[in-house]
């Protein structure tokens, strides 16, 4: 018993290889839910795999030698393309598990009467040292396969939402292409939550928002001191972080939302930030307005800053808002309007409620006073209310 005996296993093994390694691939597929829909080429690769690793465990054996580094550069190969192909790394080590198992009951069964303990011992022993060496190697190449395509997808999801910031690729077509190849759904409008980098302010009382909804997929990109998430719906900032939501922005808009949000962050003055560190596009249009840098940004001011208030069924609101911001006070607005200054009161909780801006708070009261005077102060039916923080883009 000895060497002589266990190459006569080997030998055997080799003229019944097709049958053997069949068996163990059959055993692998039947035991493991993730084999069981591979396809008809993928059988065909996990037949040569097996075949091969069964050749090569004998040799071991027979030699009682230990993996080369070519064999574990194989098997790092083999984890590397497993991930490619997205089959759990769990499933793959359990296979070699199982395959080590029935390789060595076959061993047993090929060489019933001629093996001594000896050769059992070492057979033992090299399956042992074989199954942990080859799972470091697949564990490697799996993980780090793994790390670069998601590396990749980041790359690939990153440079769509620059190209989508930037204008290119927004046709209806170009963007089914692209989307198709990431393997994403990208929606018609999409919310625009941008991030500044520049230190927190101190938090404030809001009140909790609900958690929002799943996006289909959401790309994020770096834009200078600008952190860009474009999602299905809005991104919730860390607490006390300066951010800016637009909502509901057609993909074609997204350029011009996106430049006119940067320059909102970038020079937006301390007090607009007293009530919320989060900034909407009526705050955005209002910027633009003082600074001069966006020629309709005057004509979308008043729908996007008294949104429901342009209702006619809220026009008492807004009267009650022009008559506060003309005479200073509930009390003379009542007088001017010939009502009760409770009356205007109850307005004016009201336009809190319709609008999220307070008439206290002096960033609030500029940003209504100048929408109230915009040239787009035109009565819209249409207009749905929005929350300070998130608002859209028609």
């Amino acid at each position: 018993m000895g060497t002589k005996e266990r190459v006569a296993v080997q030998r055997a093994m080799t003229r019944d290889a097709e049958a053997i390694t069949a068996r163990v691939v059959a055993l692998v597929l039947r035991e493991i839910p993730a084999y069981g829909g591979v396809s008809a080429a993928q059988r065909e690769e996990i037949a040569a795999i097996t075949g091969w690793a069964l050749r090569r465990t004998v040799e071991l054996w027979v030699d009682e030698s230990v993996m080369t580094e070519a064999d574990l550069r194989r098997f790092r190969g083999i984890g590397a393309a497993r991930a490619a192909d997205g089959r759990p790394l769990q499933a793959i080590l359990r296979a070699y598990r199982i395959a080590a198992v029935e390789a060595s009951d076959l061993v047993v069964e090929l060489g019933a009467g001629t093996l001594g303990v000896d050769d059992l011992a070492a057979l033992n022993r090299t399956m042992l040292i074989g199954v942990d060496s080859l799972s470091e190697a697949l564990f490697a190449g799996y993980a780090h396969a793994a790390s670069a395509l998601d590396e990749d997808r980041e790359r690939a999801l990153s440079g769509l939402a620059d190209d989508l910031l930037a204008g290119r690729q927004t046709s209806r077509a170009a963007l089914a292409d692209r989307s198709a190849q990431l393997g994403i759904t990208v929606p018609s409008r999409l919310a625009i939550t941008v991030f500044a980098a520049t230190p927190p302010v101190e938090p404030v009382e809001t009140p909790a928002a609900p958690p929002p909804v799943e996006p289909v997929e959401t790309l994020t990109t770096h834009r200078g001191a600008h952190i860009v998430v474009l999602a299905a719906e809005a991104a919730a900032p860390p607490p006390g972080v300066r951010a800016c939501v637009v909502t509901e922005v057609p993909v074609p808009r997204l350029p011009r939302t996106y430049r006119l949000v940067a320059s909102a962050l970038d020079h937006a003055p301390t007090r607009a930030y007293r009530s919320s560190p989060l900034l909407d596009w009526g705050d955005v249009l209002a910027l633009a307005v003082l600074r001069g840098s966006d020629v309709g940004a005057a004509e979308e001011l008043a729908p996007a800053v008294l949104g429901p208030l342009l209702n006619p069924a809220h026009a008492h609101v807004l009267a009650g808002l022009v008559g506060y911001l003309d005479h200073g006070s509930a009390t003379a607005a009542a007088d001017a309007l010939g009502l009760h200054p409770q009356t205007v009161r109850h307005r004016l909780r009201r336009l809190r409620e319709l609008t999220g801006r307070d008439l206290d708070d002096p960033w609030d009261r500029l940003v209504l006073d100048m929408a109230r005077t915009s040239p787009g102060l035109v009565p819209d039916s249409g207009t749905r209310p929005r929350n300070r923080g998130s608002d859209s883009v028609a």
